[in-house]
């Protein structure tokens, strides 16, 4: 089982070498060979959808179609991306990527974001965990973080619960009749056609999700962007703003395709559910923007900025909802009376900040809010409201956890995981290949592409005495193999002592277990001097050793051809 689908892994890299192009080599392993053979033998459209799928999830473990499919994403508008979208963006994802509870499974990439112009209130994620949004969303929810936290909360869920690939196998069975779905997944090709066309590119970044995993990516992106810390009133407030662009305008496009997705009222009615069992029954929001407190209303939201009154009822009892759900006991909202005579409570996390602002709109709004609170705990104490309300979230808490365990038995994976972050560092993406090293050695401590893969990654960020420390444990380890004689051969190359990285390049071609990858470094080097024609032997040795090997550089190549 073990030797198949690391077949299968080197057939998805070193044919993925062949479409994009880019400068990376093909995977050290030997054998090829793909999906037709499973395709070819299906002997009907449950069995041949069952190995498409297959397909698309090792595809969608490969980092160079990831990339691929990256680099050609680049947005519809004829301006510059906004700059402001790109920075909220990018930081509402790295805490949702940190603190947020959900499982990346081992056969699944570390998400990658991207931000594009593009005025259409949209986002996708693929099957690469490659997400896109397109700032004209990020602008249009006023920048909301916890809006663009819902909405990528979302998006991720598509990814970690690879929905992309098990619908994107109907998907090709239908819209494909299945014959197209054969020729892109072929034995010859990466499992996506010879070349990345326009059509395909359009298919592969489209979501193609029903709305039973619609239903639940709202569910579990509610919980991922609640659990990184964010307002739980987010993901309502979000729908809220969806809704007048789908009852409004006519510009919306995958991500609110009527035909696949819940009605967005609904799903915002879902969320606001959510919402109030998250803050343990308490806040509600009714007649759109009216907050209410345990069936009595406390408030009338008012717009705020670029959020509409609507919105601003979702922040509002998103800061309840919080307050309730992270504290347990009343003395922890900490009530207290400041010099002007406005009550404050809890701390300065801007989750509660829509919350105290309105409070502090009308007098005595804020002692009336706190005399609330004190009673609604009483009550719960009596009822056993928290574990009623919370045993939904909990529940899920619990799966992720036992999923987390079943993951991390899978030591198996670990080779691909390593293979995935050599890919990554060839292509230049040292986070992601670090990401990669570090789950490999998770899965099994003792991998030494994983280690070795490490000390590259350090070397690549000057850190030369730590990338050779580690590189040096990995060679007396395991003398025979070449590929860390290959590694320090790249350290050394960094650190610009060209002559012990060739000497380390010429060990690896003499070790037991050879690394044919050492031509490769070895002909950079003398490309790098000047001295073509011994660089040309050396790339000549590494195309003959890897004939599908697209890393070589053009002017080299045509001379080998």
């Amino acid at each position: 089982m073990l030797r198949k689908r690391w077949q299968r892994m080197a057939a998805v890299a070193a044919a993925a070498a062949l479409l994009s192009g880019a400068p990376l080599g093909v995977p050290r392993a030997e054998a090829f060979i793909g999906l037709g053979d499973i395709l070819g033998g299906a002997a009907n459209a449950a069995s041949k959808s069952s190995a498409v799928r297959a397909g698309y999830l090792d595809a969608g473990d490969n980092p160079v179609l990831q990339d691929e499919l990256y680099k050609k994403e680049l947005g519809d508008a004829a301006r510059e991306v906004d700059p402001e979208a790109v920075r909220v963006t990018e930081d509402v994802f790295a805490i949702l990527l940190e603190k947020g509870d959900y499982v990346l499974r081992n056969d699944s990439l570390p998400f990658r974001l991207k931000v594009v112009p593009n005025n259409e209130f949209n986002a996708y994620c693929n099957f690469t965990d490659f997400i896109c949004m397109n700032d004209g969303l990020v602008t249009a929810c006023g920048y909301n973080r916890d809006e663009v936290a819902a909405i990528l909360g979302h998006e991720m869920t598509h990814g970690y619960n690879q929905h992309t690939a098990n619908a994107a196998a109907k998907y090709a069975i239908a819209d494909f009749a299945g014959d197209l779905a054969s020729n892109a997944l072929s034995s010859a090709t990466f499992g996506v056609g010879s070349e990345l066309t326009d059509d395909w590119i359009k298919f592969l970044k489209v979501k193609n999700i029903n709305v039973p995993n619609e239903k639940d990516a709202d569910r579990n992106g509610f919980y991922t962007m609640a659990s990184a810390g964010f307002n739980p009133g987010g993901p309502a407030a979000a729908m809220a703003r969806m809704s007048y662009y789908t009852e409004h305008r006519d510009q919306f496009t995958d991500f609110f395709e009527p035909a696949d997705h819940p009605d967005t009222r609904n799903r915002l009615k879902d969320m606001a559910a959510l919402l109030t069992a998250y803050g343990i029954g308490h806040p509600e929001v009714r007649n759109v923007n009216d907050v209410y407190f345990d069936k009595e209303l406390l408030l009338i939201a008012e717009p705020d900025g670029a959020q509409d009154a609507e919105e601003m009822a979702y922040l509002i009892a998103g800061g309840i909802a919080k307050g309730f759900h992270d504290h347990r006991f009343v003395a922890d909202w900490n009530f207290r009376t400041l010099e002007d005579g406005r009550i404050d409570f809890l701390d300065d996390n801007a989750v509660y900040q829509p919350l105290k602002n309105a409070l502090r709109a009308e007098a005595g709004l804020g002692a009336r809010f706190q005399t609330m609170v004190e009673r609604a705990y009483e009550n719960d104490s009596k009822t056993n409201a928290r574990a009623t309300f919370l045993k939904a979230e909990l529940e899920r808490s619990q799966k992720n956890a036992a999923l987390r365990r079943s993951q991390a038995e899978h030591t198996k994976d670990a080779p691909y995981k390593a293979l995935n972050g050599e890919l990554y560092m060839k292509l230049g993406l040292t986070d992601f290949a670090e990401k990669e090293f570090r789950r490999a050695s998770a899965l099994d401590p003792n991998n030494l592409r994983a280690r070795s893969g490490m000390a590259t990654v350090l070397s690549a960020r000057k850190d030369y005495d730590g990338a050779l420390a580690l590189v040096n444990e990995v060679i007396t380890k395991a003398p025979a193999w070449g590929g860390g004689y290959v590694s320090r051969a790249i350290i050394y190359r960094d650190m610009g002592d060209h002559e012990r990285a060739l000497a380390d390049c010429n060990t690896a071609l003499a070790a037991k277990d050879v690394d044919s990858y050492a031509y490769k470094v070895a002909g950079d080097i003398f490309d790098a001097q000047g001295a073509t024609e011994n660089a040309l032997v050396e790339y000549k040795a590494y195309h003959e050793a890897n004939p599908s090997a697209k890393d070589i550089p053009a002017t080299y190549m045509a001379r080998l051809r």
